[in-house]
C-alpha cells in the first residue's frame, strides 16, 4: 500500500465538475441547487493508501523483459506475490538456500516497505518449511497466497519481523496498521463462513497469532484468543467436514495448550528478576497467575475425541491428558502450596498420575502409522551441518501430522517430570512418601531421553539456513498433515527450550538448542525466539559459574587440608 497523500474530500459530482464542494452531508449544496442527486463521498483512508500492485508488476515486467499478459486484473486484484521475487516468472535461479537471491533481485520493483515485508514472510515463514514449496518455481499453484485478502497478514508478520532486527520503530507501527487491516478482513470473511475460503480464513488466524508471537506481545490473552477464533471457526463446520479439518481443529488445540503452559510454568523461577523484569520487559511478561484453558476448549476435545477415527484417537487422547496437565500447572500457580500439607501431596500425586497416563499413551503407539524411526549417518560417511542437525542424527515419521504430535508429547511429558523434581526438592516432608529416589531417577532419564528426542527432531519441523537441498531431501521424506509450515515454529520455540533448560541434561544439549534459538531468532526476527534463547543462555551461564564455584571450593579445601598436614619447622610460621 502507497501513501498517496491527502486526496480531494469533495463529492464525484463537484469533483467532475471542477467546482467547490462545502461537503455538507448527506447530499452537497451545489448538488441539491441544480437538482441532482448527491453522489457522495469516498472513503479517505482508501484513497490515502492505495493499492500500488500493478504499477510495480509493469515495472517489473519491464525490468525483466517480460510481456505484459492480456486480461491483466487492476491492482486492487493482484497476487501478493506478483510484487515479490518469489513468483516463477520473476525468479532468475533456483531457490534452495536462504537468504535467497536478493542480489539478483532488483531493489526498484519494491515500491513500499509491505512488499518487501510480503517478500520476506515467503523467503523466511513459506519457501523450504514443511508442506509448504521448497523453491520459488512452485508458488505459482498455491492458491491462498494469491488472496488479496491474505496480503495483510503477511504483510504484518513480516513488518513485525524486520522491524524486530533493524530496531526500527516506524516498521513495527506499520505493522500494526497492516495488523488492523487484516484484522478487518477477517471480520468481513467470517461473517458468511459458507462463502470464506477455509484454507484462508484459517491461515489469516494462525498469521495473526504468529505476528503476536513475532512482536513479543506481553499481552498473553492475545495470541490464544485469535487460536480460539480459528478454532471457533473450524468447530462451526463440524461434524460434516472431512477428517483434515479435524486434524487442523485438534492443531490449534495443541498449540493454545503449548501458549497456556508457557504462561503458566516459567522456566525463569530461578532467574535474576532483573533479567526478566528489568533487561527484557517487551521479551518475557512477569508472571504472576497460571493461565487455565477456557471451558468451551474441552467441548472441542470432546468433540474430536467422538469423531475421532482410529488413526487420529491417539492425538485426542493425548491433548486430553495436556489439557489436565494445563488446568493443574494453573492452579499450583494460583495456590500457596507449603511442605506437609494434603493440598501439595494432592498435586504431587496428580503429576504421577499424568505421567503414568503419558508413560501408557506412549507404550500403545508401537507400529502403525505413529511409529518412530531413528537414523544416524554411519561414521565417514555423509555428515550434516552440526549446527542444523543434532548429533548428525534424525527422525522418520509417517508423516508431518503424526511428527507434531509425538513433539507434543515429549515436552508436556518432559515438563511433568521436570515438576515432580521440583518439587521433590521443594517439599521433602510431602514428597518423601510419595516420590522416591527410585522415581526421582526415573524422572531425570526421563527428562534427559525425551529431550535428546525433541532435539534431534527439530529438523522435520524447522530447516536450518546451513541446511542445503541434498540435506533436506532427507527430511522432506517426511510429509503431508502440517497444514502449514510457519505454524509450527511458535510451539517449536518452547520445544526447544524445555531440553535447554531441563535439569540434568549434558552442557551440549543446553549450547545446542540456544544456537538453535539464535538462529531462528537472526532468520525468522521472532522475538520469542530471542526471549527463549535468553532463557536458555542465563541457564548455560549459571551452571558454568556453579562448576567454576565447584572448582574453586574443591581447591580451597585442598590447600586447606595441606595447611593441616604438612608438618611446621620449628620456630617457623610456615603456611601454605
Amino acid at each position: 500500500m502507497v501513501y498517496c497523500g491527502k486526496a480531494s474530500q469533495g463529492c464525484q459530482s463537484c469533483r467532475t465538475r471542477r467546482i467547490k464542494c462545502d461537503k455538507v452531508r448527506p447530499h452537497c449544496t451545489q448538488c441539491v441547487r441544480v437538482g441532482k442527486t448527491c453522489p457522495g463521498y469516498r472513503d479517505q483512508l482508501s484513497l490515502m493508501f492505495r493499492d500500488e500492485s500493478a504499477k510495480v508488476i509493469q515495472k517489473a515486467h519491464a525490468l525483466w523483459g517480460v510481456p505484459e499478459a492480456s486480461g491483466s486484473g487492476s491492482g486492487s486484484d493482484s497476487s501478493p506475490v506478483s510484487t515479490s521475487p518469489a513468483s516463477p516468472t520473476h525468479s532468475r535461479s533456483s531457490v534452495d538456500e536462504r537468504p535467497r537471491w536478493k542480489a539478483q533481485v532488483p531493489k526498484e520493483i519494491y515500491a513500499t516497505k509491505a512488499d518487501q515485508a510480503v517478500r520476506f514472510f515467503i523467503e523466511h515463514y513459506l519457501i523450504g518449511h514443511p508442506d509448504e514449496p521448497k523453491a520459488g518455481g512452485e508458488l505459482k499453484g498455491v492458491k491462498w497466497l494469491h488472496s488479496p485478502t491474505i496480503r495483510h497478514s503477511m504483510a504484518a508478520v513480516g513488518l513485525a519481523s524486520l522491524g524486530n532486527l533493524r530496531g526500527d520503530k516506524d516498521l513495527h507501527t506499520l505493522a500494526r496498521q497492516n495488523y488492523g487491516l487484516a484484522l478487518q478482513n477477517m471480520a468481513s470473511s467470517i461473517k458468511d463462513m459458507q462463502a470464506a475460503d477455509l484454507d484462508v480464513s484459517i491461515r489469516t488466524v494462525v498469521m495473526l497469532a504468529l505476528y503476536e508471537v513475532t512482536r513479543g506481545n506481553a499481552e498473553p490473552h492475545t495470541a490464544r484468543t485469535h487460536l480460539m477464533g480459528g478454532a471457533a471457526m473450524l468447530r462451526s463446520i463440524l461434524p460434516r467436514a472431512g477428517p483434515g479439518v479435524l486434524r487442523a481443529l485438534l492443531q490449534l488445540c495443541f498449540s493454545m495448550v503449548t501458549y497456556c503452559t508457557q504462561l503458566s510454568i516459567s522456566l525463569l523461577s530461578n532467574l535474576p528478576k532483573s533479567l526478566y523484569a528489568d533487561s527484557m520487559p517487551q521479551l518475557i511478561p512477569c508472571l504472576s497467575a497460571g493461565i487455565a484453558l477456557p471451558d468451551i476448549f474441552f467441548d472441542w476435545v470432546t468433540l474430536s475425541e467422538n469423531l475421532a477415527t482410529p488413526q487420529d484417537k491417539p492425538a485426542a487422547e493425548l491433548i486430553n491428558t495436556i489439557a489436565r496437565f494445563v488446568q493443574l500447572s494453573a492452579f499450583v500457580h494460583s495456590y500457596a502450596l507449603s511442605d506437609g500439607r494434603p493440598k501439595t501431596a494432592d498435586v504431587m500425586l496428580d503429576l504421577l498420575s499424568l505421567d503414568a497416563a503419558l508413560d501408557g499413551w506412549e507404550r500403545r503407539q508401537v507400529g502403525g502409522i505413529w511409529a518412530v524411526s531413528e537414523s544416524t549417518c554411519e561414521p565417514g560417511g555423509f555428515v550434516f551441518p552440526p549446527d542444523g542437525v543434532f548429533e548428525n542424527t534424525y527422525h522418520m515419521y509417517t508423516d508431518m501430522w503424526t511428527a507434531r504430535v509425538w513433539n507434543h508429547y515429549r515436552w508436556s511429558r518432559n515438563m511433568v517430570n521436570q515438576m515432580l523434581l521440583d518439587y521433590a526438592d521443594r517439599y521433602p516432608t510431602s514428597s518423601a512418601p510419595l516420590i522416591s529416589a527410585a522415581q526421582q531417577q526415573r524422572s531425570l532419564a526421563c527428562v534427559a531421553r525425551l529431550s535428546r528426542d525433541a532435539l534431534v527432531s527439530i529438523p522435520t519441523h524447522y530447516r536450518h539456513p546451513a541446511l542445503k537441498r541434498v540435506h533436506r531431501e532427507y527430511f522432506d521424506k517426511t510429509k503431508g498433515g502440517a497444514g502449514m509450515g510457519a505454524a509450527g515454529i511458535p510451539t517449536l520455540l518452547f520445544q526447544i527450550k524445555v531440553p535447554g533448560c531441563a535439569p540434568g541434561v549434558p552442557m551440549h544439549y543446553r549450547l545446542w538448542a540456544m544456537r538453535m534459538l539464535e538462529t531462528i531468532w537472526a532468520d525468522t526476527g521472532m522475538l520469542q525466539a530471542k526471549a527463549h534463547a535468553e532463557e536458555v543462555r542465563w541457564k548455560v551461564d549459571s551452571e558454568r559459574a556453579a562448576a567454576s564455584r565447584e572448582v574453586w571450593d574443591f581447591n580451597v579445601k585442598v590447600e586447606q587440608d595441606e595447611k593441616v598436614t604438612l608438618p611446621k619447622a620449628a620456630g617457623s610460621t610456615f603456611s601454605r
